[in-house]
């Protein structure tokens, strides 16, 4: 029901994620990759990226296109999605050797990276029957949150400019201003969020008690989210706001290890920093065969 609220479409976004990929390439290569440029004469060569570990595969379409703008031809690979185990071979190449080495590193970062986010969030959706959506602490940006999609997991907002979310700060910095309560302060932020809000983006607040939750409630927000809140005290406010209307969130401290505690909570979706933040990426290599 509140799907398009945090499943957002990545496609539009795939210019941003060239360039990504680009900046990661141009920081890495700088002046010139100077050990390439001494020992190797110009010469093709065919490789391979091998994964040396279990898990989900992403972060094709980025290395493809980096290794493709390079005149590296991409002779085939696994797909995005596709469970890899240790040794499967899921990229060959063929192409100039000194290209070839350049892009080695941004290749497997993305590649690796990409793929520890899609383990991860793979490993932390079957364990929960509620969606699991990723929040914006993210090293790669849109990339990053194309890995957790991969993997059944929900993007949340891309970015601060396609949902309005109140957090903490802004309820703090209102409540200054006006010199007001807390709970003030919330329905003031939501009243000039709905204000403002021009092109029907969706309006979500973060709350920390009951009480400001069902203060929220009453300003019609689309989206509730508990923040660190006790399971005991949110099963309360989801008693009094049953029928709201309102979609509801919990977020705070999600891990691998305590995901299942929130399995009763019937909120509609979990946010977690941990799939991004701390996820482990998956050690990939490149190797030149011929």
């Amino acid at each position: 029901m509140f799907d398009k609220y945090y499943q957002k479409d990545i496609e539009p976004f795939k210019k941003k994620i060239k360039e990504k990929v680009n900046q990661m390439y141009e920081d890495d290569l700088g002046s010139g990759d100077v050990t390439s440029s001494a020992v190797i004469k110009p010469m093709k060569v065919k490789a391979i990226v091998k994964t040396k570990g279990d898990g989900i595969l992403a972060g094709v379409f980025e290395a493809q296109y980096l290794l493709e703008k390079l005149g590296i031809e991409v002779k085939k690979t696994m797909k995005e999605g596709d469970e890899i185990k240790k040794g499967d071979i899921v990229m060959e190449m063929e192409g100039d050797a000194k290209m070839i080495m350049q892009a080695e590193r941004t290749v497997v970062n993305f590649l690796g990276r990409m793929s520890g986010i899609a383990t991860l969030t793979n490993r932390m959706v079957k364990k929960s029957k509620t969606k699991l959506t990723a929040t914006r602490k993210t090293y790669f940006a849109f990339s990053d949150k194309r890995a957790v999609q991969i993997s059944k997991g929900y993007t949340h907002r891309l970015g601060l400019f396609d949902q309005y979310l109140i957090k903490d700060n802004h309820i703090d910095i209102v409540k200054s201003e006006l010199k007001c309560s807390r709970i003030e302060a919330i329905k003031e932020c939501l009243r000039r969020a709905k204000k403002h809000n021009k092109d029907g983006k969706a309006i979500e607040i973060e709350v920390e008690t009951i009480e400001e939750a069902s203060a929220a409630a009453k300003e019609k927000p689309d989206i509730i989210m508990f923040d660190n809140m006790k399971i005991s005290e949110i099963k309360k406010a989801l008693e009094q706001l049953k029928d709201s209307g309102i979609c509801f969130e919990y977020s705070g401290g999600i891990t691998p290890d305590n995901i299942k505690e929130y399995q009763d909570l019937d909120v509609d979706f979990i946010s977690s920093g941990y799939l991004t933040h701390s996820c482990k990426p998956l050690d990939m290599s490149l190797k030149v065969i011929e």
